[in-house]
Order: structure tokens, then sequence, then C-alpha cells
């Protein structure tokens, strides 16, 4: 018997007997799910085949982002260089920093922090499209850093940037007011200080063609985003199209949105492409809709 049994961890019902999930403080949330009338959290479940019938399906895959090729800018090398993702944990309070943006070699607050943009964008292997998301993923980010600590350096080297959606271009203007230096650049290479840690950016200034360098203590690659490794399996169980770049494909853009090849089946956000938040939840819900239309 756990010894959290009496407090109401164990509901029992269980198809093994699994002293581990007695012991979790976190089976609570059965009990708590109970107590609010509903069933939803099973622990004891396990996998078994369902077949229900539907009117409608709406395909959300969502997207995930690319993992630089061991040696990008020194990636897998020089610890101090980290993807935004993994830099987006480091600002969550949740997260295993507690929100403290700090450096994986030395465990030291980072003072200079640097953004390359389109990492991996264009290589033999790479992404061969512009992920739409990314410049503003490092200014909200650069921004955020900012607020936990104003006397923070944050510079993004970009090629182009991208400020497609509604309010995106008063949010850039916003992270140059807080400070944020933008440098349109062309980086080439990264080397390390063998004593410091710290990271030697060589990078083409695409404004004056100059040969710059410049050094930052946390080096954070922007890397963009791909699809989901299960487009091509669902594609073929639903017998609907994938483009070439392996998004699922809409019908026609312009006169059925969201649509697919195969009527009843709907698409949306990450599944036919780079996407933020605010605009996938918009496709959300007009492809809701379009479903609940269906079976009408």
């Amino acid at each position: 018997y756990g010894r959290l049994r009496k407090l109401g961890a164990c509901v029992g019902g269980c198809v093994v007997d699994c002293n581990q999930c007695r012991e979790c403080p976190i089976a609570l949330c059965v009990l708590a799910c109970k107590k609010e009338g509903k069933d939803a959290v099973r622990l004891w479940q396990v996998n078994k085949t369902i077949e229900i019938e539907v009117k409608a399906i709406v395909v959300a895959t969502g997207i995930k982002d690319a993992i630089p090729p061991h040696g990008l800018y020194g990636y897998d090398i020089f610890e101090n260089i980290i993807t935004y993702t993994q830099f987006e944990r480091l600002m969550n309070a949740g997260g295993p920093t507690a929100g403290h943006i700090i450096r994986p070699s030395d465990q030291m607050h980072a003072h200079k922090i640097g953004w390359i943009q389109c990492a991996g964008r264009g290589l033999k292997k790479g992404i061969p499209y512009c992920s739409k998301v990314c410049c503003m993923i490092a200014t909200k980010q650069s921004i955020i850093t900012k607020e936990h600590d104003p006397s923070v350096e944050t510079v993004i080297f970009y090629n182009d940037l991208k400020a497609y959606g509604k309010g995106f271009w008063n949010f850039y203007r916003k992270a140059k007011e807080k400070g944020v230096r933008y440098v349109r650049a062309r980086p080439y290479d990264v080397a390390e200080d063998s004593v410091t840690k710290n990271l030697t950016l060589k990078y083409e200034d695409l404004e004056t063609g100059e040969v710059r360098k410049e050094e930052v203590e946390l080096l954070v690659l922007s890397t963009g985003l791909i699809p989901s490794d299960r487009n091509e399996y669902l594609a073929k169980v639903l017998n609907i199209e994938l483009n070439h770049l392996g998004f699922f494909k809409e019908k026609d853009p312009i006169r059925y949105p969201l649509e697919s090849n195969v009527e009843g089946i709907f698409l949306c956000g990450g599944a036919i492409g780079p996407i933020d938040i605010s605009e996938s939840v918009v496709q959300a819900n007009s492809a809701a809709l379009k479903a609940i239309l269906t079976g009408m």
C-alpha cells in the first residue's frame, strides 16, 4: 500500500498493481478530477485501438523546431551555444533555471547575448524556406531578456527582417527602444575563448560589406520550423496530400482555405506551414466551424 493511499492518491481499478503510481503525489489529480464529476484522468490506461464514426476531421498536427546540425556555428561543440527553443525554456519561470538566463558552461548570468537568425537555412540539408516567425520570436526573447535585466546587451544578427503580422513592426520598434541592437549580417564563423568560454562571432556586415567580429557570452540559434514527423503517416491514412515541403496541402488557399483534397477533412495551424500562435488560433476556429457545418 502506498503512503498516499489514505489521501486518495490511489483510486483503485488499475490493470496492474503499480506502487509507483500510488506513491506519486501527482496521482491526486485523479481524485480532483472525480470531485469535479469527471473521469478524464486514468493513469492505469493501456493503449488500445478504438473505431469511431465521424462526419468531419480537423488535422492539426503542429510543427516542431529544426535541430541544428552538429558543428553549425559551433553548436554541440561550444557549451554556450543553444537553440531558440532552449532559450525559451531558460526564460520560463517554470523552466529548469526558474527563469534565470544563465550560461550552460558556468551557470552564471549572461550579460551579452547574440541571436543568429536563419541558422542552417540554405544549407544542403537545411530548411529551404523562411519560417516566418523566427524574427519576432527573437525580438520577443530580447525584450523579455531586457525586462529581466535592462543592463544585458542583446544583438540580433539577421538577413532580412520578417515582421509580417499586425503590430509586428511596432513590436520591433519597441525592442529597439529598449536597446536591442539589430545587425544585418552574414555570420560565417564562431570561436570560443578557452578560459572565459565567451564566443567570438565573425560576420560580414551586409550594410557596409565589411568583415567584423563581436564577442558574446551566450549565442542563440534561430533554426526555424519544420513539419511534424507524423505528417507522412497521417497523409497516407487519411488519403490527403502533402506539399513538397512535407506540410499538408490545401485544396485551394484562395477559394477553399483550410480544406484538403478529401471532403470533410480540414487543416489548420502548423499542419499547413510555419505559423504564429494568434494566426493558428484563428485558423483553428475557422476549421472547427467548417467541420461543424459539414456535420449539420
